[in-house]
């Protein structure tokens, strides 16, 4: 017997930065969902702010000297992590929407505590 469960749409991003940008930035909770291109949740016009900047510069340079293609950021996973892996750790959680916790997640983590 297997249960469907119905395609989460939205990713939670817990956005914690960097230690060289602990200073400067606070940790985030954002919600996305790349279908629609959505960034949702308080800080999010920041993170909105880097996308664009690296969508107007077509390209990032990572760390190791490397190119990387920016074409659509709110809608591809690889982009939206090379921007937000400059500045933050990133913990991504599927959930159902904006502002709610994945049960099955909740209930890995609860037994992880006991």
């Amino acid at each position: 017997m297997t249960t469907e469960h119905a395609p989460l749409h939205w990713i939670q991003l817990e956005l914690l930065p960097l230690p060289v940008f602990e200073e400067e930035f606070n940790a985030l909770m954002l919600w996305w969902n790349p279908e629609e291109g959505v960034l949702l949740g308080e800080g999010s016009e920041f993170v909105l702010q880097l996308i664009d900047e690296a969508s107007q510069a077509h390209a990032l340079c990572s760390s190791s000297g490397g190119h990387f293609e920016v074409t659509d950021p709110l809608r591809k996973a690889s982009e939206l992590a090379a921007i937000l892996a400059q500045y933050y750790w990133v913990i991504p959680q599927p959930v159902e929407s904006p502002g709610q916790v994945n049960d099955s997640n909740q209930k890995d983590l609860d037994h992880l505590l006991q």
